[in-house]
């Protein structure tokens, strides 16, 4: 569910006619080695994906680790097969991304104001894959020598035995990530409804393009969140408090399009794991997502503006159809989501003193920060974006 791009706090600005407003977005998005699970548990990627080898797991995965947990279970009258276990497999990911993102944005009118954003991702992902909390060292001892079959059992290693697993199943190899590409494309449509000197209404249509990466079903450390096409619509209402104080209610609704993706189906709700050959096309839509916030502006000066936000968001569970009778519910599972998210926003304007004679150029530069504090099926995300924006 990371998103790129569209952390602001939300306003009812609009640009005069024939102006043109170039912008440049720097952000960084961390914390996306964190997530909210289905009930509301802040944890780490690493305790969340991590896989517990038991010997009823060993044996759901591998025919021959089956027949070990049954050639064991022979010896002596405590089920040693039963108690075997490899341990757990840690999957530890340290992911980051950053964008840059040149906006143009044109007045049309003095109501509205057409804007288009081309953002560039770039994505970096340390992996590593750790064993712990094995019992394998007892087995070692007791049985090494019987046979070299065991003995080569007893010396598995589970990142190694995972990464071939991974590539008997078609996946692609868990490296670490360093790479840029174009994320989808943002073109904006800003109207303003009225504005009178205390308030304001606004209707903001933002169309997101699918430019970016397509899905990938073999690449389990992809983001996949681009290739998407939806439309953002948001109210805004702008109402002056008095003492430089701006309360701005806003409620906005996410569309997703539904597209055809290739994508793994699994057999059952046990197979994490499908492999290649239950690769079908399928039809995807993404859950619509609603949002209800407020913003809250203080004019320290002319020059120096503060922002405070809040919002709550839910999205609904996601679709899935296929031509074949497959378990095409499963890939709907946990895409329920629901969040709240905190932001804070300085500025420094130079427009007012540009008209004054006192400033070079019309420029607004603001550093916004946003944090995702609780929710469900969501990963938490701590957003840095700084916004330099020119006008002419």
């Amino acid at each position: 569910m990371v998103s790129v791009c569209a952390h602001a706090l939300t306003s009812t600005s609009t640009l005069p006619a024939n102006i043109n407003s170039p912008s440049f977005r720097f952000g960084s998005i961390d914390g996306i080695d964190q997530k909210y699970t289905e009930d509301g548990r802040l944890m780490k990627l690493g305790d969340y994906r991590s896989v517990v080898f038991d010997s009823a797991t060993l044996s759901r995965y591998n025919p021959d680790a089956k027949r070990l947990v049954d050639a064991l279970n022979r010896f002596g009258a405590h089920k040693l097969g039963d108690d075997f276990n490899l341990g757990v497999l840690r999957v530890d990911t340290k992911p980051q991304v950053k964008y840059f993102a040149p906006i143009f944005a044109r007045g049309i009118t003095k109501q509205w104001t057409l804007g288009v954003g081309l953002p560039v991702v770039s994505y970096k992902n340390d992996i590593s894959l750790s064993q712990q909390f094995s019992n394998i060292e007892y087995y070692r001892s007791q049985f090494k020598g019987i046979s070299p079959e065991l003995d080569e059992a007893l010396n598995t290693d589970l990142g190694q035995a995972a990464r071939q697993t991974l590539k008997n199943k078609g996946y692609k190899d868990l490296n670490n990530r360093n790479e840029s590409f174009l994320g989808d494309i943002q073109v904006a449509s800003i109207y303003k409804f009225f504005e009178t000197a205390d308030k304001a209404l606004i209707y903001q249509a933002q169309l997101t393009l699918p430019t970016g990466p397509k899905y990938d079903a073999d690449d389990l450390a992809a983001l996949n969140i681009f290739g998407r096409t939806n439309i953002n619509n948001t109210f805004a209402f702008s109402q002056r408090l008095g003492g430089g104080f701006i309360a701005v209610p806003y409620a906005s609704y996410i569309f997703n399009i539904p597209d055809d993706i290739t994508m793994r189906v699994p057999l059952d709700a046990d197979d994490s794991l499908p492999d290649a050959s239950s690769k079908e096309n399928v039809t995807r839509h993404i859950g619509n997502t609603a949002t209800v916030g407020g913003n809250l502006f203080y004019e320290a000066s002319d020059s120096w503006t503060l922002g405070a936000g809040y919002d709550i968001n839910a999205k609904e569970a996601d679709q899935f159809k296929g031509s074949k009778n497959s378990r095409y519910d499963l890939l709907a599972t946990n895409t329920r989501t629901q969040f709240q998210r905190v932001k804070g926003e300085i500025s420094y304007s130079s427009v007012k003193s540009y008209f004054k004679k006192s400033a070079v150029l019309p420029m607004i530069v603001s550093l916004e920060v946003s944090d995702v504090i609780s929710g469900v099926n969501v990963e938490r995300q701590l957003v840095q974006e700084l916004n330099v924006m020119m006008f002419f």
